[in-house]
């Protein structure tokens, strides 16, 4: 496998990831999944950490709505001019013959502001410091350079206080300059400590008043809600969009949606839900990729607000809840690392998710089945923590073996739907059947007594034999035409399917747990493996009873999901 164009870092990662001018969030995850596949961080952690911070880059861009353009214009921000400068015309010489024999004198070309800064960087320091106006690459310079001659005076300026403040005045001066939105989000997203975050965020929205202090500060929000209680973040978000402009719209659901990810977690759910709202209301606003946040976020709310059996009775399911809070809160190889360590651990508990996720069962967990199946595709998408390809030859065997196992059950299952067939239909109808026919021959009795009393018609023997035939012949009639399907079909058919449902926990449930957990396949692949297994033995009528079960298991698709990510 050939490797990456590293020369466009960190100026140009759409070249980096080798992506189109109209690439989507979609093109990207694949790019950048493709490259850690390569590049894994318990293997490659300086190499991952450039790609990932290539790719925060990107993906910040696109969630927050950058013209694709703006890529290329950023790419070449600051590049130096290699264009010679315009000669001066020459004109005639009017110097005497002499003149001629002595070199030629042509002007020095004006040396460059990043020249001068290091050959002589106090005097260029203080130099640019006082000018009234500066452009985005003077900006850059002052802010290096505080680095090599502003000396910190006390403990809280040794992270570059005064590198940032240069940039944010560029920004000021410069609000779209690309290379200084560049630097900032770069500064903000790694170079800012936890204590001074705090003071740092209403500095940051002072200076920057316009919707891009929601593009810039993001990441430390994040790091905020992890580390400090909710009130506070409550409090701050609120001073500094007191000093905002309104501007963009989308800028702000772009923020809020990623914020929500991690303050679901701690925030009172009033404010949960008042922010949902707000979302669903701009919702014409966002495009394919944020309407997936805000559904997730909408699932994430749902699940969380709803009562939840406790974390010590289904350790499985407290597995998969601090999946979630790692895959929310969390970013970086230590995360990604936890996801993982939690995803093994669901993968060979099949007793615990199967205690978790009971067949009869009250209580309606797709909220967090949902959750699952979305984290999860996210995460081999942008990490490749997809296992190699399963064995094609192995697992048709293990279908085959499940399939035959599952087979030796049917006898006692088709004799058990019999008699349930005979306890909802047969009996009820014998029995009726018997209290008709006695009620109805002394009726008969009686009226024919009566008749051959008032008459005296010939024919009278026949038409009662008649009558009586017919009277009989009703009755089953009746019964299987209304008086089953109204009142005993529905019966039979749930006490079925109760069986069905305790076959499918005592009998087929623990076997297709060992099969998804032998195949390491998707869901749907292992499955429809299954089905065709079936079909190739003319079993498919009684598979599709079992697989019924197996599609509305969410249990066992959340099992099978996590097999994917063991290798």
């Amino acid at each position: 496998m050939s490797d990456p164009a590293w020369h466009h870092l960190p100026h140009d990662p759409r070249s980096f990831f080798d992506l189109a001018e109209g690439f989507d969030r979609r093109d990207l995850k694949r790019a950048y999944g493709k490259l850690i596949r390569q590049f894994k961080p318990e293997t490659h952690p300086q190499e991952f950490q450039r790609i990932r911070a290539a790719y925060e880059q990107l993906e910040n861009a696109e969630r927050y709505g950058r013209n694709q353009a703006e890529s290329q214009s950023a790419a070449e921000a600051w590049k130096p001019n290699t264009n010679p400068p315009p000669q001066p015309e020459s004109r005639p010489s009017d110097t005497s013959a002499s003149d001629a024999n002595q070199p030629s004198k042509r002007p020095k070309p004006p040396i460059s502001p990043v020249d001068e800064a290091i050959a002589n960087p106090r005097e260029s320091y203080t130099r640019l410091s006082q000018k009234h106006s500066r452009s985005p690459l003077e900006y850059y310079i002052l802010a290096v350079l505080s680095d090599l001659l502003v000396k910190p005076t006390n403990e809280s300026e040794k992270h570059r206080p005064q590198f940032l403040q240069w940039l944010l005045d560029g920004l000021q001066e410069h609000p779209q300059e690309h290379g200084l939105i560049s630097l900032v989000a770069g500064t903000l997203r790694g170079d800012v400590p936890d204590d001074q975050i705090q003071t740092l965020l209403p500095k940051i929205a002072k200076s920057i008043r316009s919707s891009m202090f929601y593009r810039l500060s993001e990441p430390l929000w994040e790091r905020l809600l992890i580390d400090q209680p909710f009130a506070t973040f409550e409090r701050l978000i609120r001073e500094c969009e007191s000093h905002l402009r309104q501007g963009d719209p989308r800028a702000r659901l772009a923020f809020y949606l990623r914020i929500l990810r991690t303050a679901i977690w701690t925030a009172p759910t009033e404010w949960t839900q008042s922010q949902l709202e707000t979302l669903s209301g701009q919702a014409a606003d966002l495009d394919d990729s944020m309407q997936n946040d805000l559904e997730f976020v909408e699932l994430l709310h749902s699940y969380l607000s709803s009562a939840k059996p406790s974390a010590s009775e289904f350790p499985a399911r407290a597995t998969m809840e601090s999946f979630l809070r790692t895959y929310c809160t969390g970013d970086g190889p230590t995360a990604t690392a936890e996801m993982a360590r939690c995803l093994d651990e669901i993968a060979r508990d099949a007793h615990g998710v199967q205690e978790s996720f009971p067949i009869n069962q009250e209580q309606d967990d797709h909220s967090l089945f949902l959750l699952m199946m979305m984290a999860t595709s996210d995460l081999a998408e942008t990490t490749g923590l997809i296992a190699p390809a399963p064995d094609e030859e192995k697992n048709n065997r293990q279908a085959v073996s499940c399939l035959r196992d599952l087979k030796n059950t049917l006898q006692e299952v088709v004799h058990r739907v019999s008699l349930i067939d005979t306890t909802y239909k047969w009996i009820p109808f014998a029995g009726l059947y018997l209290v008709f026919g006695i009620l109805f021959t002394v009726i008969w009795f009686i009226a024919m007594t009566i008749v051959n009393q008032v008459t005296y018609f010939s024919a009278s023997g026949a038409i009662s034999v008649l009558i009586m035939i017919a009277g009989l012949l009703s009755f089953p009639i009746l019964y299987f035409w209304w008086f089953y399907p109204k009142h005993l079909a529905e019966r039979a058919e749930n006490s079925r399917q109760k069986y069905f449902a305790t076959c499918y926990t005592k009998r087929w449930r623990g076997r297709l747990f060992r099969y998804v957990q032998s195949c390491g396949e998707s869901p749907s692949d292992s499955l429809t493996r299954l089905n065709e297994a079936a079909a190739f033995h003319d079993d498919t009528e009684w598979m599709n009873l079992v697989l019924s079960f197996c599609h509305g298991d969410l249990g066992l698709l959340i099992f099978a999901r996590a097999q994917l990510f063991v290798g």
